[in-house]
């Protein structure tokens, strides 16, 4: 899913900067960041290692017991400086803990993994692992238990979509990092013209399921004389129908193709609807795109407004967020695992165990503009309030993490799902542009790239 995933936002360009300068100072030596298409928080650059040093006279208070005691360090696998503020306050309270960050780009983990493990070498004691390798790696079965002794994760402090799709066997392997969480982000004025209200409630009740929102879309089209339309990129729509699945595509080899169909059926009905562009996403014209009005809606995961949207439109209270019809869904996100036999298991769980699964991590993430999965942090208003300049007065944090999360699920990837993505987007472009090649024949084309690049998927 990426090169180096998850675009930077101006507010995080400054938090880098000056995490940069930490490290340079600590170790002269660290990895580069660079934006690219489509999700959050993504590095670009070679191996280089470098070392995040326990804070000097770093104060412990509310530190807990047995915090000053450990010490050591940790090697830690990613593809992103660690957010400053929560790099901060897990010094104070583990002030004998060292990270020492190797930079690897997210789509070679599992690789460098395969090589390390093949060449005899030694794995690292934490791995930031990216959605899109998540099934590759989980089905290498080098993770630990992280229910078990001695990490004893609670899976009750997170989220209840979580467990299933971070477990392997009923356990969890991996503890989630950022939400992603998703919902609808539209242009208000172009709402309140042609849908009658910029009121994210109302347009939740008018907009009740995908075929009211393609009849509606189709009215659109009309009053505007073709000028708007409801989405800039058929790949965007996918993104959305694929989160809101309730099954995955895949047991083990066998392909679920009654559901492939019926989704790839639906993104027929988008386009022959004339309410979705041809523009493909992560270019500069679709970039381009949020500063305009020809769009209404967008995808848009929690980290949308700060990453994509506010880089790319620098007026104020132009958007809202809203519920997508039939449900909200995931898009993008990053876990933690922790590789069996790490010398250094217990100091690399602390950090992670203290950036997901404590409240205080949960804040000290939130100033860093990353939420976490820590369910009980979004009890109170306060935490759960976010609002964005795009947004205007809007707390779209109670809409994500209430409203939305309130009706999202997730289903578990397997290894084949990264071989139906590569499928897809061959599908997904010639859909776009070719209004002659209809669902028969996107299945037709599914199918014959599956059989050459995973000649063992069953089709059922």
């Amino acid at each position: 899913m990426r090169k180096s995933k998850w675009g930077r936002g101006m507010a995080l360009a400054i938090a880098v900067l000056m995490l940069a300068g930490l490290l340079a100072a600590c170790a002269g030596n660290s990895g580069g960041n660079a934006a690219n298409n489509g999700g959050h928080n993504g590095g670009n650059g070679g191996n280089a290692g470098t070392d995040a040093p326990a804070a000097e006279g770093a104060n412990n208070g509310g530190a807990e017991a047995g915090g000053n005691e450990l010490s050591g360090e940790f090697v830690l696998w990613t593809w992103e400086p660690e957010h400053p503020t929560a790099l901060a306050a897990f010094q104070e309270q583990y002030p004998g803990i060292k990270i020492k960050r190797v930079q690897v780009e997210a789509a070679d983990v599992p690789q460098k993994l395969q090589t390390t493990i093949a060449s005899g070498g030694e794995l690292p004691d934490a791995i930031r692992i990216e959605r899109g390798q998540k099934a590759k790696i989980f089905n290498m079965d080098i993770l630990e238990n992280l229910e078990a002794e001695p990490y004893k994760a609670d899976r009750n402090l997170l989220f209840e979509y979580d467990a299933p799709v971070f477990a392997v066997d009923d356990h969890l392997v991996a503890i989630p990092d950022d939400m992603s969480v998703a919902g609808l982000a539209y242009v208000k004025t172009l709402a309140k013209e042609y849908l009658g209200t910029d009121n994210p409630e109302e347009l939740e009740a008018l907009l009740t399921d995908w075929d009211v929102f393609i009849g509606k879309g189709k009215e659109v089209l009309e009053k505007s004389g073709g000028k708007v339309m409801m989405f800039p990129s058929l790949g965007g729509v996918y993104d959305i129908l694929k989160g809101q699945r309730d099954a995955s595509y895949f047991d083990g080899n066998k392909l679920n193709v009654p559901q492939l169909q019926q989704i790839v059926t639906r993104l027929v009905q988008f386009r022959d609807a004339g309410i979705v562009d041809k523009l493909d996403q992560w270019t500069p014209a679709w970039n381009a795109s949020f500063g305009g009005d020809k769009y209404m809606f967008t995808p848009s995961p929690v980290w949308m407004p700060q990453y994509v949207i506010s880089p790319n439109d620098k007026k104020p209270d132009r958007w809202a967020l809203m519920v997508a019809p039939e449900g909200g869904y995931i898009r993008g996100g990053s876990s933690h695992g922790i590789p069996k036999g790490a010398k250094n298991a217990q100091l690399a769980w602390k950090w992670i165990e203290f950036t997901s699964m404590t409240q205080k991590g949960a804040e000290a993430q939130k100033k860093d503009g990353v939420f976490t999965h820590f369910k009980a942090a979004y009890q109170d208003p306060a935490f759960s309030n976010w609002t964005w300049a795009n947004f205007g007065s809007q707390d779209i944090g109670e809409k994500f993490f209430n409203d939305i999360s309130a009706v999202t699920t997730d289903v578990a990837e397997n290894v084949n799902d990264q071989v139906l993505d590569e499928a897809m987007n061959i599908v997904l472009q010639t859909l776009a542009k070719d209004k002659k090649f209809g669902a028969e024949q996107a299945m037709e084309r599914i199918q014959k790239e599956l059989k050459a690049k995973a000649p063992d998927i069953a089709f059922e």
